[in-house]
C-alpha cells in the first residue's frame, strides 16, 4: 500500500508540474513594470543587499572590460565564519568549504544586475507571456520562435524551459578549452573549435517555419595532438521526446563520418567527472526527472566574474588543485529560482537527485546540487556567467563541476588565452550542417 501511495504522489507531482500554461493577461501585463521585460522582480531586496535591475549596454565594450573593476569584496566567506553565511549557500559550496577548509574561500561583491537583451526579443517574451504552454507532459511548448517562453512561471518545468531556451544571439563561433584535474591539479588542456548557429531566437522566425528545432553545432578537437581532428555534428531538437537528437561522429583515423545514438542523459564525459546533460549546466531532456519548483530564495551565487575571462590571466592561474583559483571569483546576492529534480519512479540515472538554482534576470542555472543513488551529496556544479553588453547578451561561460568525493574537477569554456573573443550573432543555414559537410569542417580551423 506504501508503494501505491508513493507512486500516486509521484504521478500528482508530475501532473501538478505540467498543469498552467498561458499567465493572466493582468499578470502579464506586470512585464516592464514590477518585473523586468524578462520577468524577474524589478525591483530591488528590503535591505538593498540585491539592487534594482538597471541593464548594461556598452557598445564600446573590449575584450578584457571589466565594468566592474572598482569594486571591492564587502566581505569573504571562509571556513571560519562560514556559520554567520550558511543561510545564503548551496548546499554544493558548504560542501566546498567542508572538504577544502584550508583554501577554499567566496569573496562577496556588490550585486550589479545588468542583464540585457536585444527589444526584440524582450518583446517576443512579453508575447510569450499569453499565448505560449506546454505541450507533450512538459517535453516541448506552443507557440513560439523568439524570446523566454515562460517569463512568469508557474512550475518547475517552465523556468528549466526558460534556461534551455534563452538567448546567445542568432549562432556564435570560436575557440574554447576545457580541463579535467586529477586532486593535485594536474591536468591536460583540451581545446576546441565550434560553430553553432541557432533555429530557436533567430528574428523573424515563425513558429510553422521553426517546426521542432533548436539549434545546429559543429565542433572539432584541435588539442591535444592524441584527440586532434576528431569531429562531431548535432542537430537539437525543441521536444527531445518526440525526435531523439541527430549525432555524427568524424573519426581521423577511419576517415570517414558515421551516424550514432543518442549520447544525452547520464552519458559520461571528461574522464567520467560530469554527465553529458551537464553540458551548459544542464541540456535536458527533462523526462528523466519529476520538476519540483521550491520558489525564489536570496543565495550568494558566482556572478560577474570577468577576471575569469581576462586575456592576461592564463589556464595555469586559474586551476589549482581541489578547486579554481578563489582570488579569481566574485560572488554576489542574488535572487534565484529553486527547483528540486528527483528521477522519475522507474527510471534510470546515476544522478538520483538534482537541485538547480535559476538566476532570475538571465535564467540561467547559476549553480547545480547532485546527489547520487544512495542520496548522498557527491557534485557540484557553478557557473560563472557575465554580461556581454556590447552584444547585449548574458552567457553562461566559465563553468566549474566539481566532485567532492574524488577532489577532482573539470572546467569548460575557458578563452583567456585564445586570440580572438567568440565570435556572436555568427550565423549559417541549416544547409552547412550536415554529415557531408562534417568532414570538410574537420580539416579547418587548427
Amino acid at each position: 500500500m506504501r508503494i501505491r501511495h508513493r507512486l500516486i504522489g509521484l504521478s500528482l507531482l508530475f501532473l501538478s508540474a505540467v498543469a498552467g500554461a498561458r499567465v493572466d493577461p493582468e499578470r502579464a501585463a506586470e512585464l516592464g513594470r514590477s518585473l523586468t521585460p524578462m520577468g524577474s522582480e524589478a525591483g530591488a531586496n528590503a535591505d538593498g543587499s540585491i539592487p534594482a535591475w538597471q541593464p548594461m549596454i556598452d557598445h564600446d565594450f573590449q575584450r578584457g572590460d571589466n565594468p566592474y573593476a572598482d569594486d571591492e569584496p564587502l566581505y569573504t566567506i571562509r571556513a571560519s565564519n562560514l556559520a554567520n553565511y550558511e543561510n545564503l549557500l548551496t548546499q554544493g559550496h558548504r560542501a566546498l568549504f567542508r572538504t577544502f577548509p584550508e583554501t577554499f574561500h567566496m569573496p562577496v561583491y556588490p550585486s550589479r544586475r545588468g542583464a540585457a537583451y536585444p527589444q526584440w526579443f524582450l518583446d517576443s517574451t512579453r508575447d510569450n507571456a499569453t499565448t505560449v504552454e506546454l505541450t507533450n507532459s512538459g517535453h516541448g511548448f506552443c507557440c513560439a520562435a523568439q524570446g523566454f517562453p515562460f517569463p512568469v512561471p508557474t512550475n518547475g518545468l517552465e523556468v528549466m524551459w526558460n534556461h534551455i531556451m534563452r538567448y546567445n544571439t542568432r549562432g556564435f563561433r570560436g575557440y574554447v578549452a576545457a580541463a579535467a584535474t586529477t586532486p593535485a591539479g594536474d591536468h591536460v588542456v583540451e581545446r576546441a573549435y565550434l560553430e553553432l548557429a541557432y533555429a530557436y531566437n533567430t528574428p523573424g522566425m515563425s513558429a510553422e517555419q521553426l517546426g521542432n528545432q533548436n539549434l545546429y553545432v559543429m565542433s572539432k578537437t584541435v588539442a591535444p595532438a592524441s584527440k586532434a581532428g576528431s569531429a562531431y555534428l548535432l542537430h537539437v531538437p525543441i521536444d527531445r521526446v518526440t525526435q531523439t537528437t541527430g549525432v555524427w561522429v568524424f573519426s581521423v583515423g577511419e576517415n570517414r563520418t558515421r551516424r550514432i545514438g543518442e549520447v544525452g542523459y547520464d552519458n559520461p564525459l571528461f574522464d567520467g567527472l560530469m554527465t553529458q546533460d551537464q553540458v551548459d549546466m544542464f541540456n535536458g531532456p527533462l523526462d528523466r526527472y519529476t520538476l519540483k519548483l521550491v520558489g525564489k530564495r536570496e543565495l550568494i551565487v558566482p556572478y560577474n566574474s570577468y577576471a575569469l575571462y581576462d586575456p592576461e590571466v592564463a589556464y595555469e592561474d586559474i586551476i589549482t588543485p581541489g578547486h579554481i583559483q578563489q582570488q579569481l571569483t566574485r560572488y554576489e546576492k542574488h535572487r534565484v529560482w529553486v527547483i528540486e529534480a528527483q528521477v522519475r519512479e522507474g527510471i534510470s540515472h546515476r544522478y538520483k537527485k538534482r537541485v538547480f538554482y535559476v538566476d532570475e534576470d538571465s535564467w540561467i542555472v547559476l549553480a547545480q546540487d547532485i546527489y547520487d543513488e544512495r542520496d548522498q551529496f557527491w557534485r557540484f556544479a557553478e557557473s560563472h556567467s557575465v554580461n556581454f553588453p556590447q552584444v547585449p547578451v548574458m552567457i553562461n561561460g566559465v563553468q566549474v563541476h566539481y566532485d567532492l568525493q574524488s577532489r577532482r574537477y573539470a572546467i569548460l569554456n575557458l578563452t583567456n588565452e585564445e586570440k580572438e573573443l567568440i565570435e556572436y550573432d555568427w550565423t549559417q543555414t541549416p544547409g552547412y550542417f550536415t554529415p557531408s559537410n562534417l568532414k570538410r569542417f574537420a580539416a579547418t580551423r587548427q
